[in-house]
């Protein structure tokens, strides 16, 4: 299964729902599942922004960052599942195979961070993690 989180930049909240839940996967033992993100409003040459990089590492990854990823054609047509931060975002895909991270783990949208302060980053830090912790039991649930 192919798993994408989407949200507006691909800078701040779905890398940082990649990367988490890729480690989250592989820790719990998981596997079947590929995971990328990308972004539905991307500007060229963006990266992840710093203030991920360091959320990221206090959560014991590593990670350099990498070059924002559009959503296209093609991604849309070679993924089986679509992850959005936003209801807003999810109407925006309108497909079938997208949920909101909120809507599957029964909270609401999550903050957007960009250009905002480090306090921000980590609100947003904590709703995602509590948000995949949901999604990881269900998963195991599956998986028994």
């Amino acid at each position: 299964m192919q798993i994408c989180f989407v949200c507006e930049g691909n800078t701040c909240r779905s890398p940082f729902a990649e990367k988490l839940f890729k480690s989250m996967l592989k820790k719990n033992n998981i596997r079947g599942i590929s995971v990328t993100s990308c972004g539905i409003n991307v500007s060229r040459e963006q990266r992840t922004s710093p203030q991920i990089l360091i959320l990221l590492e206090k959560y014991g990854i590593k990670f350099n960052g990498k070059k924002a990823q559009k959503l296209t054609k093609s991604k849309l047509e070679q993924t089986d599942l679509f992850i959005t931060m936003t209801k807003y975002q999810k109407q925006f895909i309108n497909s079938s195979k997208v949920y909101s991270l909120g809507e599957l783990a029964g909270g609401d949208d999550v903050l957007d961070p960009y250009q905002k302060d480090m306090s921000c980053y980590e609100y947003m830090a904590q709703q995602v993690s509590e948000y995949l912790n949901v999604l990881i039991k269900k998963l195991k649930g599956v998986n028994r």
